[in-house]
């Protein structure tokens, strides 16, 4: 399928040229951008260590850097970055420039923290973050973390993550084992509105 996008003889071959689009794709270029460390000016430091970014494209995805880097507030063009760690930064700032966490960078993240990255995204307001990290944590849950991410959710939250949690618990067997954990004994004595809510929907507790 053909369409003539200037209304003379020149046309585009819709999906004729699918990897050279990719190849040059926002996501990659900017990637290229953030890793070659080109036209920076702005300097973030994360305990010890310096990031030289783009100030335009930090502000264009997070509301909380626009305003740490408009006005007089950013008279320094330094940001300091006290609570937050090294790889967890990194990963945060792979998403403001290419829009993935998909570890072509830094390696595939861990649930942990992937964790880390869900905080890091409510603090600094990019929802798309918090959205993938959630989709993450919930593809993740298990017999040994179910407990962990409803309390994480709870905390955070997360009410996908938290009700993925309440279904992963009572399919089938599993809530009749997990009730014997050392996790769900403290899970009850912390948390009982969950522990109520478990109770409306099993008959096993």
């Amino acid at each position: 399928m053909m369409q003539d996008f200037y209304g003379g003889n020149d046309y585009m071959h819709i999906g004729d040229n699918a990897q050279e689009i990719q190849e040059v794709s926002l996501p990659v270029q900017l990637g290229a951008l953030l890793k070659g460390g080109e036209m920076t000016d702005v300097v973030i430091q994360v305990n010890e260590e310096l990031f030289h970014e783009h100030s335009s494209i930090l502000g264009a995805r997070s509301p909380v850097f626009k305003e740490e880097l408009s006005g007089s507030v950013f008279a320094s063009k330094v940001i300091t970055i006290k609570d937050k760690k090294r790889k967890v930064f990194k990963y945060l700032l792979q998403y403001i420039y290419t829009d993935t966490i998909d570890g072509r960078n830094h390696g595939i993240p861990s649930s942990n923290l992937v964790r880390h990255l869900l905080v890091a995204a409510n603090r600094y307001g990019i929802k798309g973050l918090r959205i993938k990290c959630e989709e993450k944590l919930i593809k993740d849950i298990s017999m040994d973390s179910v407990w962990s991410c409803f309390i994480f959710g709870e905390e955070n939250n997360c009410s996908k993550l938290k009700e993925a949690c309440f279904k992963f618990t009572t399919v089938g067997t599993n809530l009749a084992k997990l009730v014997f954990t050392e996790e769900y004994l403290q899970f009850m004595q912390n948390y009982p509105d969950l522990v109520a809510e478990l109770r409306k929907r099993s008959m096993l507790l």
